[in-house]
């Protein structure tokens, strides 16, 4: 069983837009195999007074920087997520999101601790809450989450933020398959090839949310992207 989500949120002139997409659930023999995306839905933000817009010129990148990405395979790609592999387990995932990323000529991401923060603790959330969706229970949204985290310094700066997230049982929970599946999506995989982006995160809870994991071992997945811009 899988299913995924994504958002997006971009803020380059002081006002914002999201976007959701959420591929579903299907009943299947164990373990279940197939998702479906829904349409994107938009909400704004409201806007912060600027005195002039930017302008963002954007070259290729450097050739040897995607080569490099590209020439290191990706280890730990079919491990089931556990209590004592998270760590293995999001960095297998960001590495096949970089190398999807580099085969499109786009830089990889960077880690960055603040976007961990933010993923892990809304992974965690879901299976705690037994939900699944970018908006919390409580209302809050991804960029709420991540403004939490401190990741945007103050109101005047822009940014771009992106969110999305998955959840599998059995081999349908590993890096490599939760991946295949973003990438199989076109919302998911607009985040992931987002040229804007700069860093990223993945929090991974090792276990699914009850309601949906029928029983099975499984695991939840969020991977937070984000640029901050001068």
């Amino acid at each position: 069983m899988r299913r995924c989500r994504a958002v997006h949120a971009k803020h380059p002139t002081r006002t914002a837009a999201q976007t959701l997409a959420q591929p579903g659930t299907h009943s299947d023999s164990t373990p279940k195999r197939v998702a479906h995306v829904q349409p994107a839905a938009h909400h704004p933000r409201r806007p912060v007074h600027v005195k002039k817009a930017t302008t963002v010129t954007v070259s290729s990148p450097p050739p040897a920087t995607i080569a490099s990405v590209l020439a290191t395979p990706c280890e730990n790609t079919g491990l089931m997520p556990a209590a004592g592999n998270l760590e293995v387990v999001e960095q297998a995932t960001v590495c096949l999101v970089n190398q999807e990323r580099a085969r499109n000529n786009e830089l990889p991401l960077q880690f960055d601790a603040k976007l961990a923060q933010a993923a892990s603790g809304h992974s965690a959330e879901m299976v705690s809450e037994d939900y699944f969706a970018h908006i919390a229970p409580d209302g809050e949204t991804p960029l709420q989450r991540i403004q939490a985290t401190g990741y945007i310094p103050n109101s005047q700066v822009g940014y771009t933020l992106g969110e999305n997230i998955a959840w599998g049982t059995l081999y349908l929970a590993t890096p490599k398959a939760i991946v295949a599946a973003w990438i199989a999506s076109p919302e998911h995989l607009a985040n992931i090839l987002n040229g804007a982006y700069t860093e990223t995160a993945v929090g991974v809870a090792p276990a699914a949310p009850p309601a949906l994991a029928e029983g099975q071992a499984g695991a939840v997945y969020t991977q937070e992207f984000g640029v901050i811009e001068a």
